[in-house]
């Protein structure tokens, strides 16, 4: 019984320790702003409201709303925290995944999408291949010579692929 009620404390105590952490990670990069009126030079305003809808309104539940998008649960428990300044409530918190978040511990913003154009921007880009370029090699005439150059121009343009820094690193750590 005693060794029961200690792995049941153990057990208790990893549980809030992982809820501060994921508290703590939220507050850190999951807030939004401030803006709207506690901050209007945020560089999310425009024409006066902020661009990304925040604060968002109080919601008991996650609905689907009549154009298909969703409006996530926020509570209003009357939690704040302090950002720059200024107290910000539930209505501020940018949706996310805890595993994700606590992972990596960045801004990882987290959206539903059930929208047929939505998930067609994503395959597009998914599928749309390297990014590639043509360059040329071009010898610097200084116009002094007289003779006449012979011109190879396979050896001129040569078709390059553009790697970028997320795709260089992919390929380093020899990820799948």
């Amino acid at each position: 019984m005693v060794d029961e009620e200690l792995h049941f404390k153990t057990v208790l105590r990893r549980k809030n320790a992982a809820n501060e952490e994921l508290y703590n990670l939220v507050k850190t990069h999951m807030i939004h702003g401030p803006c709207g009126f506690a901050n209007r030079s945020s560089p999310c305003m425009k024409d006066g409201k902020c661009s990304k809808y925040f604060p968002k309104q109080f919601q008991p539940e996650t609905i689907v709303d009549q154009d298909g998008f969703p409006v996530y649960r926020r509570r209003d428990n009357g939690h704040t925290v302090l950002k720059n300044g200024i107290q910000v409530d539930n209505r501020n918190v940018v949706p996310y995944n805890a595993k994700l978040l606590t992972k990596y511990q960045a801004h990882i913003n987290m959206e539903w999408c059930n929208q047929s154009t939505s998930i067609k921007y994503l395959f597009k880009y998914i599928n749309k291949g390297y990014d590639r370029i043509t360059a040329a090699i071009v010898p610097n005439d200084d116009g002094t010579s007289n003779q006449p150059q012979n011109i190879d121009e396979i050896k001129q343009y040569i078709d390059c692929r553009y790697v970028s820094p997320s795709e260089a690193s992919w390929r380093i750590f020899s990820f799948p």
